[in-house]
């Protein structure tokens, strides 16, 4: 019988097994394996039979024997189904458990390694009133006969087989002498891990989009903002009701699997139209932590692909897509009621003055958290427009820890996810609000126009798990006593925002430290500092290795990953997908890139450049001072760091970290021959050498930041105390920064991005170099005028003197008086 339906599960299904490695599982060969199921399903058996045996692993239908305890089938199940009409599962007490209890009280020396398998028939979450439920999802309600032969004929082919590492069971029998203790205990870890296991696959239970809209509408801090509204508006309650409930039918996301399904097969089309590949680098960060998590998603925001790639990825490894927090601006017709059903909820950009919206949009995040959501947001709001991290805005961070706060259900993990394109469909545009153009809005026929980019290709896409922050965790080292905590709707003390702000620094620093170094990432890097975008095909062959060998000896992160380690490849990578042109010359090819590439590559480029930073800043100390003594480099590293670390939300601590850093980066340089030492004292390699070139090579990854730095200071102590506010200096700086450009070719449009010269004066007023008067006023003192004086030491004659001449006021207000208005 049982091989009659072993030959007709291979007719019907079609399974895939996770993990693809067995050796993952890390099995111990001279233990025997013992498979254990949720549920008594000879369904079940025949198919993690069947996959036993493709992956190679000890058969689940093999016998047994353990001294006097014999098994005729290496596996048992913790369940089955109720009486039958019933919706409800059984627990049962495994005969063949207690055996194998029974067999290693008996023998010491034995162990038995039991490995949970998940079965999961389609992964379809449950949802009230739906007749696809009822007839054929494999769900959280067990199925009858009749029910689970729907299944398999209707979800064979979309079947996944989660193996997990193995649990010892001699560790679980060495805690009590008696069998049916060990038994129950053994029993309930199992169960508690195949719900956590069937949650982080399928999600929790699903309430219909309307139920959980009332649920919404009649909670205390919802009913309290209607009366509040009543009060100021004096409009009748059903209104303000109404109202409250279109705002929750606005927002909420109306989930629905066989979207999702179809999601899933157009875009691994389009991915396939788009894209090499997509690489996956520390899946395990996810994985391991969603088993007894719930996860919030927090990926950098480079496209509107981004979410599209993240459900895709997080779905074809086994996990429910997680809900997202979209913009009001994509609930486009047609598209946005897709993007509902595949997860996403709509918020609008702000609802600072409409505090019944507010108070519904935190009801809903509440709700979908309390119940086991897995969600996505972007902390840094909008898109990237210059490829670098942005300042995080940390109101949905602030109302997830204030749902925690309100109601720990279970705790919360954040993901920071690392998302590297190696060119993104957008980058036209970007380039375009960068240089002053307006962002075009979001429309239907915007989308349709953009279909003809499925003809373009834009190589491979690099998507990096970064290392989780467990919420209880960070809570425990930034506040003490937080678990006493309760806030009321609208409070917000100070160690609440210190924290949230903490919080939001440290989504944006792992984020970063989960970077991968693709080949355009690092050719872009080369081939950007050089005045022409045009180098020697030898001297970029040398320079892409000794960026490769920097990230594999010194590398930043423990989580950052290096997509290729072989600079032929690199270059060959670049001119095959026409990054790179090459040019032939009898003395030997160059090769470059055209403008318009190189605006491109400038974007992909910023992605990865925070990794380059530090080693930047050490070897651009060496430029105008041949020499440096070790301190001294350490004080001028320890100088400047603060600024590079809160642009490029560098990760090293200021101090023994930093100092740690520095020395590891300049250990690799003097192994090979960039730097040497003679005593306490440093050398630069001596000049017109392939070594000091590629010495000061890799010092101008960092030179626009630090003519940005000493322009914006020049400009400031030109000026004068007292005559600037910050915002006025942020665009005068941004003014200048432009004109510099235009004079001496910087092609680079982030160079005189204002955000950023905002972002580096803000630090300036945080560090206390710079501080408002009672006006407003800019204010600084020596200390400001040393940071300009040794900025200028670092930067090369010519690039010093060209920001002080663009720099002189009297010149300077003439010239921006005759700009016209359109450049600003």
């Amino acid at each position: 019988m049982f091989l009659l339906i072993r030959a007709f599960m291979r007719l019907c299904t079609r399974a895939t097994a996770l993990p693809a490695d067995p050796e993952e599982l890390q099995l111990d060969p001279n233990k025997p394996v013992v498979y254990v199921m949720r549920d008594r399903s000879v369904a079940d058996a025949a198919v993690v039979h069947q996959a036993t045996r493709k992956q190679k692993l000890s058969a689940a239908n093999s016998s047994l024997s353990l001294g006097k305890q014999h098994l005729r089938r290496s596996y048992f199940y913790l369940y089955k189904r109720g009486v039958t009409g019933t919706r409800q599962r059984d627990a049962l007490v495994p005969p063949r458990l207690r055996k194998l209890v029974r067999a290693l009280h008996d023998n010491p020396d034995l162990d038995v390694q039991l490995v949970p398998v998940s079965v999961f028939w389609g992964r379809q979450p449950e949802k009230e009133n739906s007749l696809w439920r009822i007839l054929f999802s494999d769900t959280w309600a067990p199925p009858g006969f009749i029910k689970k032969f729907l299944i398999i004929l209707t979800q064979g082919r979309d079947l996944y087989l989660q193996f997990s590492p193995p649990v010892s069971l001699r560790v679980l029998a060495d805690q009590s002498d008696d069998v049916d203790q060990v038994v129950r205990k053994t029993s309930r870890v199992l169960r508690v891990h195949f719900r956590r296991q069937q949650e982080a696959a399928i999600g929790p239970d699903l309430s219909h989009r309307r139920t959980l809209t009332n649920d919404i509408i009649q909670s205390p801090a919802v009913r309290q903002a209607i009366q509040e509204e009543i009060a100021s508006s004096e409009d009748k309650e059903e209104k303000v009701t109404a109202r409250a409930r279109g705002y929750a039918l606005e927002i909420a996301a109306d989930y629905s699997h066989t979207v999702i399904r179809a999601l899933e097969l157009f875009l691994n089309w389009v991915w396939n139209r788009l894209y090499d590949g997509i690489r996956l680098y520390n899946l395990d960060n996810l994985t391991q932590v969603a088993r007894d998590h719930e996860v919030i998603y927090v990926p950098c925001h480079r496209s509107h692909i981004d979410y599209l790639l993240l459900s895709f990825v997080v779905y074809r490894n086994g996990l429910v897509p997680p809900h997202i927090a979209a913009g009001i601006n994509l609930n486009l017709p047609v598209v946005g009621t897709i993007l509902r059903r595949g997860g996403a909820f709509f918020m609008r950009r702000s609802f600072r003055d409409n505090p019944l919206y507010a108070a519904v949009f935190y009801e809903y995040l509440h709700t979908i958290t309390a119940r086991g959501f897995s969600i996505e947001y972007f902390i840094e709001g909008g898109r990237s427009r210059s490829g670098r991290m942005l300042q995080p805005r940390t109101g949905m961070l602030a109302m997830t820890l204030r749902s925690f706060l309100r109601d720990a259900r279970k705790p919360i993990a954040f993901v920071p996810v690392y998302v590297g394109y190696e060119k993104v469909i957008e980058g036209g545009s970007y380039i375009g609000e960068l240089h002053g153009k307006k962002k075009k809005k979001e429309s239907v026929f915007g989308l349709l126009k953009s279909v003809k980019v499925l003809r373009s290709h834009f190589g491979q896409v690099h998507v990096n798990f970064g290392e989780p922050i467990k919420l209880v965790d960070f809570l425990d080292d930034h506040r003490e006593g937080w678990r006493g905590e309760t806030l009321d709707a609208q409070e917000s003390p100070d160690w609440f925002k210190q924290t949230v702000n903490a919080l939001g620094q440290e989504v944006a620093t792992r984020i970063n430290a989960a970077a991968v170094a693709n080949p355009v990432n690092l050719i872009s890097l080369a081939l950007l500092a050089t005045p022409k975008h045009t180098m020697d095909l030898q001297q970029l062959r040398q320079q892409l290795q000794l960026y490769i060998t920097l990230l594999n000896e010194a590398p930043y992160s423990d989580t950052a990953c290096l997509a290729d380690t072989d600079a032929d490849a690199l270059i060959d990578y670049g001119l095959k997908h026409e990054f790179l042109l090459r040019v032939s010359h009898p003395l030997g090819d160059v090769v470059t890139t055209d403008p318009a590439t190189a605006l491109q590559m400038a974007y992909v480029r910023n992605n990865s450049l925070h990794l380059f930073v530090l080693p930047g800043l050490i070897c651009s100390l060496f430029f105008n001072a041949r020499s440096l003594n070790q301190s001294t480099l350490q004080r001028m590293v320890a100088l400047l760091y603060p600024f590079f670390r809160n642009e490029y939300f560098l990760h090293w601590q200021e101090g023994d970290e930093l100092t740690d850093a520095v020395n590891r980066i300049v250990g690799m340089l003097e192994a090979h021959g960039l730097v040497e030492r003679d005593g306490d004292c440093l050398h630069g390699a001596p000049i017109h050498t392939v070594a000091s070139d590629m010495l000061a090579h890799l010092g101008q990854t960092v030179m626009p930041s630090l003519e940005r730095y000493y322009l914006t200071i020049r400009l400031l102590v030109q000026y004068g105390g007292g005559r600037l506010e910050a915002e006025q200096l942020a665009e005068l700086a941004s003014r200048t920064t432009q004109r510099l450009s235009l004079l001496y070719e910087f092609n680079s449009p982030e160079f005189f991005d204002k955000v950023v010269l905002r972002t580096f004066i803000q630090q300036l007023l945080d560090t206390g170099l710079v501080w408002k008067d009672e006006a407003g006023m800019l204010q600084f003192g020596d200390h400001l005028r040393a940071l300009d004086d040794e900025a200028r030491r670092i930067l090369s004659t010519d690039v010093s003197q060209a920001i002080q001449r663009v720099t002189r006021v009297p010149e300077l207000e003439r010239a921006l008086a005759d700009e016209p208005h359109s450049q600003t």
